[in-house]
């Protein structure tokens, strides 16, 4: 085997779905013991690619080779018996067994057909203090805190012979310290154990602080590919945002890049004075500093990249979500977010990213699960008046036009419909601010434009405040009025009027290394 030969490549790999590429052409080496940096914005095909790689998806033109021989890979065992694993940002460990357990799930030690555990439970000891993990081989996962159960699970992949290693955004969920641990072991195994690492990640300090080469998708193609040493960070901005707003030539021989920029447009911050919602230097956890406002009857669309801290913010104002500092704000009167209950209370309606895990109870109808919030406005002498409820409940439903039977269980409606009962579930909550978390994932075009239209109908009639996170680039300038644009926690208050952006434009803001101070822009209050 030539030097040439050796290490995991990619070869025209094209994946369709519906009759759309999602990647189409893509050809990339991942050499044993090297980081690759994989970059792209929200949609441009990474996790695709990378099921693809992982065998979790055959893809429909291409071909895959480890170390010049071709493998077929039609399952994640595939894969793993080839020397490939992925660690996902949903991670496949399972909360209910130990770490040992985990780590031996599926290939567990036995001497004579009796499980070998204090030799499963010394070894896996062995394995976390040698990756500096403080746990326990007999401690539940599911008790373990975000970072240590990402690495145990990379520690699950190393120790089952893994010669490549696929990360799909790890440090999304950490803290700094944390961030700092995990892009260490990333370089100790590549540089230790010989391991091959792709890593999906969008803050380029992250890509330039730990990998030797990047690769930029756009649109599922490739259109950056080069060491850290030839590509420069506006380089790798300027692949991802798109051709409209600059080309990127890259010299590989002479290591240059040349850059053709677009303007930049200057934003404006709302005058706090009209606003019906303010944020003022909002901190937690994983948000570093937010401060936004928003004005009666205004849909303020917000943008990011995965791991920006969008739904974080929402989360935080319905008080799900811890707040450490700052201060909120609710028509010039103060609001402390203390519960999902006193949220519902001060009139704050939530409609949550996962519908099926936090927005609705299945197995209860629609008309009951629009009410739910609300119940006890419903209440007399202690008794619900039920005829009132489902009455108020049908006639809301009418209006957003939920289609289906819905005195049966929700689970029985289109998702499209479901999304729909969730905006009557809000709308009965008689919002003053509205929160809305990728308000059509998962529905059909049809259902999504009818929510398009209920969106702007619900900020219009009602003089809401909506706080609109989605990572559509076209549905943002479709249905906002303004949209601002959150990086790596941080949020600075400066907004963009939505039918002069392009998206293009909106990538360029969101992959700004530092975030775009408001002195850089023409200030000014939101025009009436």
């Amino acid at each position: 085997m030539s030097d040439n030969d050796a290490g995991l490549v990619a070869q025209g790999l094209g994946k369709l779905y519906d009759g759309n590429w999602a990647i189409q052409d893509v050809s990339l080496r991942i050499e044993p013991g090297t980081v690759v940096a994989l970059v792209g914005h929200n949609g441009a095909g990474k996790s695709t690619l990378l099921r693809a790689l992982s065998g979790a998806e055959r893809p429909d033109e291409g071909e895959v080779l480890i170390d010049g021989k071709r493998v077929v890979m039609s399952s994640p065992a595939d894969a793993a018996a080839a020397g490939i694993a992925c660690v996902y940002q949903e991670l496949s460990l399972v909360d209910q067994l130990t770490v040992a357990q985990n780590l031996y799930l599926g290939c567990e030690l036995n001497k004579g057909g009796i499980l070998s555990r204090k030799e499963m439970a010394d070894q896996t000891d062995r394995l976390c203090e040698e990756f500096k993990i403080p746990v326990s081989s007999s401690d539940m996962v599911g008790d373990l805190p975000v970072a240590q159960r990402q690495m145990v699970e990379v520690v699950r992949a190393v120790h089952r012979g893994s010669r490549y290693l696929l990360l799909d955004e790890p440090t999304t969920a950490l803290e700094l310290a944390q961030i700092e641990q995990l892009l260490e072991t990333i370089r100790a195994l590549a540089r230790d154990r010989g391991i091959g690492v792709m890593l999906v990640d969008h803050k380029l300090d992250e890509v330039f602080a730990v990998a030797e080469k990047v690769i930029a998708l756009s649109n599922g193609h490739v259109v950056l590919q080069g060491t850290t040493d030839e590509v420069d960070r506006a380089a790798v901005v300027r692949a991802v945002v798109g051709h409209d707003s600059a080309s990127v030539e890259l010299d590989m021989q002479a290591g240059t890049v040349a850059l053709e920029s677009s303007p930049m447009d200057a934003g404006f911050l709302i005058d706090p004075q009209k606003a019906i919602f303010v944020a003022d230097h909002i901190r937690s956890p994983r948000l570093r500093d937010v401060s936004l406002s928003v004005e009666p009857g205004q849909i303020l669309g917000i943008y990011g990249l995965v791991g920006a801290g969008r739904s974080r913010f929402l989360r935080t104002v319905y008080g799900v979500e811890p707040l450490t500092s700052g201060s909120f704000l609710i028509k010039k009167e103060e609001y402390v977010p203390r519960s999902a209950r006193y949220a519902i209370q001060r009139h704050i309606a939530l409609v949550p990213e996962e519908r099926k895990r936090d927005g609705f109870i299945p197995m209860m109808s629609g008309r009951d699960n629009a009410a739910l919030p609300v119940l006890d406005r419903f209440e007399r002498f202690f008794f619900l008046m039920w005829a009132r409820i489902r009455a108020n409940a049908d006639e809301i439903m009418k209006r957003v036009t939920v289609r289906g039977d819905v005195s049966a269980p929700l689970s029985r409606l289109s998702g499209g419909n479901q999304q729909k009962v969730l905006f009557a579930k809000a709308i009965m909550q008689s919002p003053q601010v509205l929160l809305l978390d990728e308000p059509t994932k998962g529905v059909d075009i049809g259902a999504k434009e009818e929510i398009h239209s209920l969106i702007r109908g619900l900020a219009e009639k009602t003089g809401a405040a909506v706080l609109m996170v989605s990572s559509e680039e076209e549905e943002l300038i479709d249905v906002a009025d303004v949209v601002t644009v959150f990086r790596g926690g941080f949020c600075d208050g400066v907004v963009y009027p939505a039918k002069g952006l392009t998206q293009a434009r909106l990538r360029e803001l969101a992959w700004s290394e530092e975030g775009l101070e408001p002195s850089e822009f023409q200030v000014a209050t939101c025009p009436s």
